[in-house]
């Protein structure tokens, strides 16, 4: 599942000026000027610029209030970006409603939702279940991510593969799957 086309375009909208004022706020890389505006990104650089907005998530605040211009509804959707969700995460499997993602840390179990493209889309023909360290939003009523998600290269046996269907079962019966934030 992904969010509309119009809700995709808004998402993007909304997440690479935070990112430019981020940069320009904090000088954290000179040679990125304006990634609103740009046509290839090197997501290594522009995950540098959303870490700081991570680490730092008083950001959000500042930001919305130099921004007054912002309409209510975009500044619900941003402020709501502060209950973001960051670590390893277990992707477990692709459903039609979102691909479930099971927490390294925690084992909360997560359906998150694809911005433009589904996660199956995304790591076509990756080996499931597959490590990646990404940090979760809420966007509307659904949980996406911020689009800078970084797998790592580690085959995981069948012993943890049934494992991680046993913490998403477990979920799923009790009904603690996390749909939002």
């Amino acid at each position: 599942m992904t969010l509309s086309q119009e809700d995709g375009q808004l998402y993007y909208k909304l997440w690479m000026p935070l990112l430019d004022f981020v940069n320009r706020t904090y000088g954290v890389n000179k040679k990125l000027k304006s990634m609103a505006e740009a046509k290839n990104l090197d997501p290594v650089e522009v995950k540098e610029v959303a870490n700081k907005l991570w680490s730092e998530i008083a950001i959000i605040d500042r930001y919305i209030k130099e921004n007054p211009e912002l309409p209510q509804e975009h500044k619900d959707i941003i402020q709501g970006w502060k209950r973001r969700i960051q670590g390893k995460f277990i992707m477990e499997r692709h459903l039609k409603k979102g691909t479930i993602f099971i927490s390294m840390e925690d084992e909360q179990v997560y359906q998150v939702s694809g911005i433009i493209s589904s996660w199956e889309e995304m790591f076509y023909g990756a080996p499931m279940p597959l490590i990646v360290e990404a940090t979760f939003i809420p966007f509307r009523d659904v949980i996406i991510s911020d689009g800078l998600v970084m797998p790592y290269n580690i085959m995981i046996g069948g012993g943890m593969k049934r494992t991680f269907k046993d913490v998403y079962m477990a979920a799923k019966k009790s009904g603690q799957i996390h749909r939002s934030l």
